[in-house]
């Protein structure tokens, strides 16, 4: 959470909006769970739809990416900063670009011994690239770890759920964010996996 996140009304939710965003959540998490979304194609329509699905009837910024003329020109996370908002949806394509091309190879080579090491890459990596753009007011989070899911999913692994301490998937996203290594974030998640079986 940014410096000032709760002043900010964009991002404070009464009792009930905060019921209706967790109801709404849990309900497009089960489709994602059970797979009806994995013949969806890779492209930020599908993260448009989650933001829309989460926040539909709690903010009018449901289903917008910020861009030229709506949302801030950039947000604050942490110690780090947004994309532009002129720039957030040519660099969502740019994401999603890479990311089919990622799943049309693991396709071609599901035999692979490394299959599901490289899935699970793929799956963080995408995560955290979201998060860099920032690409919504609010939901950021949300949305990507709902995408993160959808890569395990589509490419036959298990979800898995988010139940890190805070700071420490905070710590391992910046650490990405700076350096560009992703094996932090790898192996937090790893650890949520097996914290569930």
């Amino acid at each position: 959470m940014s410096p000032g996140t709760h002043l900010d009304p964009t991002r404070r939710y009464s009792p009930e909006e905060d019921e209706r965003l967790a109801r709404q959540l849990y309900a497009i998490a089960e489709k994602v769970d059970r797979g009806q979304l994995e013949d969806r194609r890779a492209d930020p329509g599908l993260l448009i739809d989650f933001h829309a699905d989460v926040f539909s009837g709690v903010r009018d910024h449901a289903g917008q990416c910020r861009r030229s003329g709506f949302g801030q020109e950039y947000l604050t996370f942490g110690p780090n900063r947004s994309a532009h908002r002129s720039q957030v949806v040519a660099k969502l394509e740019t994401v999603f670009e890479k990311l089919r091309v990622s799943l049309g190879s693991l396709d071609a080579n599901r035999a692979d011994p490394a299959y599901e090491k490289s899935a699970f890459h793929i799956a963080i990596w995408a995560h955290a690239e979201v998060i860099r753009i920032h690409p919504f007011e609010d939901g950021n989070g949300r949305c990507s770890r709902l995408l993160l899911n959808w890569v395990l999913v589509r490419t036959g692994l298990r979800p898995i759920h988010y139940a890190a301490p805070r700071q420490e998937y905070l710590d391992c996203l910046n650490r990405y964010f700076q350096d560009g290594r992703v094996e932090n974030l790898i192996a937090l998640w790893l650890r949520f996996a097996s914290e569930q079986l």
